[in-house]
């Protein structure tokens, strides 16, 4: 036990004296950009559900916004003639920037952990697509489960509502770990307190909002973005922490 907390404390010692910031900073912008992409993508993909047919929303914008109608139709029909094309342009736009925020992610890595953790090419292009999905389905069933949750337990819900918040914030770092080391005690320990770490981040940060939407709603509006940046910062700030914790668990090992 004495071990592990001397290894925390070097660890926290590290983390402040080399410039993890610039990395936290970087993995903040990649991720925005990643996010922008995929935005982007499920625009031109929602243009083919049948409920944004041209007709269909001409009728409605007819019956709700009479005279805007045809000045907002006007804006949509050029998008959906072009959907095919817009779909796989956004498509390949969506994957560039994967690729590109794996490549970030495996630089930072790769800073605090002394060594970049993968070497090859070929991860970056082959299997990111794929780890992709497993991630959006991941989160996809868990906001089901916790949706589920809410209608069915009632009272018991918020209970439930951390335990599942905290064990999602769990796996997904250790899916995040995982990729990028080999699979050990080291790396699950790791992703323990990164889950921690982050899930008493979102704690602060959920009062913090709650605070600027309580004090005036002008607040809330121009400091919920930037409380959003200073959050995203600090999660992969968390991230970054959890790989030198790594590294001095594994360094104490030999």
């Amino acid at each position: 036990m004495r071990k592990k907390l001397r290894v925390l404390l070097l660890t926290f010692v590290d983390i402040f004296r080399e410039n993890i910031g610039y990395h936290s900073a970087s993995l903040t912008y990649q991720f925005l950009t990643l996010m922008g992409s995929i935005l982007i993508f499920l625009g031109f993909l929602s243009l083919y559900m049948p409920f944004l047919e041209p007709a269909k929303v001409y009728e409605h914008l007819r019956n709700s916004l009479p005279y805007y109608a045809d000045t907002v139709i006007a804006k949509l029909l050029p998008l959906y003639e072009k959907k095919a094309v817009g779909s796989a342009f956004s498509l390949l736009l969506a994957y560039y920037f994967s690729v590109s925020f794996a490549k970030s992610i495996n630089t930072a890595f790769g800073y605090v952990y002394r060594r970049k953790p993968i070497e090859g090419e070929a991860f970056f292009w082959t299997l990111i697509p794929l780890l992709l999905l497993i991630y959006a389905m991941v989160l996809s069933f868990a906001v089901t489960l916790l949706t589920l949750s809410k209608s069915l337990l009632g009272s018991l819900y918020q209970r439930l509502a951390e335990f599942l918040n905290i064990s999602l914030v769990l796996l997904i770092i250790s899916m995040v770990y995982a990729s990028y080391f080999r699979i050990r005690k080291t790396v699950f320990a790791s992703s323990i307190l990164v889950a921690l770490m982050v899930f008493m981040l979102n704690k602060l940060f959920s009062l913090l909002l709650v605070k600027l939407v309580s004090a005036s709603p002008l607040y809330s509006l121009f400091g919920t973005p930037l409380l959003f940046l200073v959050w995203l910062y600090y999660s992969f700030f968390c991230l970054l922490l959890g790989v030198c914790f790594l590294r001095r668990l594994e360094e104490a090992s030999t």
